[in-house]
């Protein structure tokens, strides 16, 4: 559902206010973020291959710096904040350390296609290239030219690497994998079972031991009734329990035989016996059995092409991974970038590929290529804050630092079964298990957060009616509820005369299947979490308070859409004693605000800032008066 930008005083767990971004390709490229996590496709190898023309949608630059130092290959400065510049080879340092390894793997990897696909005498030309860039196109239902602007202007991704590199890339995979990438009959027909085939509502159950999900069974088969209350209260699964353990509809062929064969064999209302899945032990009740969807042979035969495109797709991302190993263990690599001792003694040298060199400027141009755009946006972000630290005198230390991972991991819920906070755990998530991650996972995340924490915190509290709406937000009753969510009026106005006409909860659930645009709501015949108070969204919380069991709103307007509410009953309050958890609630209040007030300073700090970033030829005046307050002598850490 809609969320408006009121302040919402529920305790939840806050996300780091930057995580690191990561460029990747999205499905405008046709699904390929698997295969190309093993080949990031180097331009510098264009001249050898078949040459394609330059691009024409290269971001310009600032006349000044473009005349003064040539082409966004060649500057030097790479942007300015506030009078501080950025260089080029900081930039290329900065990329390097978080993505040099695994994009000179894509580098080697791009080749040795490329090397493989010339020795068996094969070549892509320019036209084999916009051929298939025209039928990535149409598979989107855009034009050629409107494709290219919309894979440039979302993924900072220029004319020319989409052709010389991915496009190209793509198509010399196709003719090395030729004939290891054939699709079955059976695995279209599996995936159009899937897609368009009879699906099951089901609401479920779930328990962690199976004798609490043999005795709950026995309750719920004597009171079929009550299934939903005691999906709600029994149930460790708390996406579903919040719906009454309503889950969306279970299809054919989704990946879960057991769950599958359990739904499809129960009538409307039947119960199933325990099903162990995943070391849980669930029950489900059958709600509803929907038909398959009645395609016409147009429709039928469309659908299976552009399944049979999709799993061809699906395997030949898989049929890389095998032909990248297989010319990995025929060729002569040296990674000397991985090894301290050789990057010595090959001064200038990334690595070779059976002789032939790929030099460190040739790995650093790559990388600045491919995630230059965002490394260069935290890089100005931190001088930004770095201005702003110096500017009230103050600096992070080490005790902040810490203080800021303890708390990111007890926001995640890294606990010991103490109940004390798992460190070792959560910082091998964090750095996915490599301890030398560490220092970019600081200085990216961790930093950041406390520079801004560090300027607000002073100007942040928490008064007595935050404490109060917070206890009724967090721990208060709340209002069961269906709902339809709708962004045409006209329609909403239809749909809600049909529920006044036929006010009970399975029609208005019908109604919700049918025209909400809510996936939660729709799946669910209208289940949504309960509403709280002081949620966020005060105009849907007012009318829901103000409705009786069995009633229906009037049409509640939430920023574009509109919204209808069924009114299912109160919940009992989980906590009466407001002594028992004002300390804890105070301070998840604190840091709720803190966050809130750290991503307005932040806003206001990078809103206000003189930027010329001339890799990407944007520039931003900034504020003068906050700019000449700035000094920046020293701009280290």
């Amino acid at each position: 559902m809609t969320f408006s930008n009121q302040k919402n005083y529920s305790i939840l767990p806050s996300l780091n206010w930057r995580t690191r971004r990561r460029l990747v390709f999205a499905v405008l490229l046709g699904g390929w973020v698997t295969l190309f996590a093993f080949v990031w496709l180097p331009g510098v190898m264009g001249q050898q291959r078949q040459p394609t023309n330059q691009s024409k949608n290269q971001p310009q630059q600032q006349p000044q710096q473009q005349t003064q130092q040539g082409n966004a290959n060649t500057i030097q400065v790479v942007a300015t904040v506030n009078g501080h510049s950025i260089t080029r080879d900081q930039l290329a340092h900065h990329c390097a350390v978080r993505f040099g390894e695994e994009v000179l793997q894509s580098m080697m990897n791009r080749m040795l296609v490329m090397r493989e696909l010339q020795k068996i005498g094969h070549s892509i030309s320019e036209q084999d290239v916009m051929n298939e860039l025209t039928r990535e196109a149409e598979r989107y239902g855009l034009s050629l030219e409107r494709y290219i602007q919309v894979i440039f202007e979302e993924r900072h991704i220029s004319l020319d690497k989409l052709k010389n590199d991915i496009t190209w890339t793509r198509l010399a995979l196709r003719r090395l994998a030729s004939g290891r990438t054939t699709v079955s009959n059976q695995e279209v027909a599996d995936r159009m079972q899937f897609e368009f085939g009879p699906k099951v509502q089901v609401r479920a159950i779930a328990c962690s031991t199976l004798q609490e999900a043999e005795n709950i069974l026995a309750y719920v088969r004597q009171n079929p009734e009550e299934f939903g209350r005691v999906a709600k209260e029994k149930s460790v699964d708390p996406q579903s329990a919040s719906v009454r353990g309503l889950l969306p509809p279970i299809r054919r062929n989704m990946g879960e035989p057991v769950m599958e064969r359990a739904a499809f064999s129960l009538q409307v209302n039947e119960i199933s016996p325990v099903i162990e899945l995943e070391h849980q032990f669930i029950i489900l009740k059958c709600e509803q059995h929907f038909p398959a969807d009645n395609l016409n042979p147009e429709q039928r035969m469309a659908a299976e092409k552009r399944i049979e495109e999709q799993l061809r797709e699906e395997r030949l991302g898989e049929v890389a991974v095998e032909i990248f190993k297989q010319l990995q263990e025929t060729a002569e690599i040296v990674n000397v970038y991985n090894d301290p001792e050789l990057r010595q003694r090959n001064p200038g040298i990334a690595a070779t590929i059976n002789g032939t060199p790929i030099t460190l400027q040739q790995l650093y141009e790559e990388c600045i290529s491919i995630f230059g755009h965002d490394v260069l946006t935290a890089e100005i972000n931190r001088v930004i804050l770095l201005q702003e630290l110096q500017k009230a005198n103050v600096s992070i230390s080490d005790k902040e630092i810490q203080d800021e991972v303890e708390r990111a991991a007890l926001n995640f819920g890294f606990m010991g079964p103490d109940g004390a906070i798992d460190m070792e755990r959560w910082l091998a998530y964090v750095t996915k298990g490599n301890s030398s991650k560490l220092d970019i996972y600081i200085q990216d995340e961790v930093w950041p957060s406390a520079a801004v924490r560090k300027l607000v915190a002073p100007s942040v509290s928490v008064t007595k009616e935050d404490m109060e709406r917070g206890f009724q937000a967090n721990f208060g009753e709340r209002v069961e509820c269906l709902a339809i969510v709708l962004n045409d009026e006209r329609l909403a106005q239809r749909v809600w005369q049909q529920a006044k006409n036929d006010p009970t909860e399975e029609a208005f659930g019908k109604l919700a299947n049918q025209y909400s645009i809510d996936p939660t709501s729709r799946a669910n015949n209208g289940q949504v979490p309960p509403i709280q108070r002081f949620g966020g969204r005060p105009m849907l919380e007012d009318e829901a308070f103000n409705l009786r069991p069995g009633e229906i709103s009037q049409l509640i307007k939430l920023g574009p859409n509109i919204v209808i509410l069924f009114c299912q009953g109160r919940t009992t309050p989980r906590v009466q004693d407001f002594d028992a958890v004002k300390d804890e609630l105070y301070s998840n209040i604190l840091e709720k605000k803190l966050r809130i007030a750290m991503a307005e300073k932040f806003d206001v700090l990078t809103q206000s800032a003189e930027i010329y970033n001339f890799l990407t030829g944007t520039s931003q005046p900034g504020n003068n008066s906050v700019r000449q307050a700035r000094e920046t002598p020293n701009m280290q850490r």
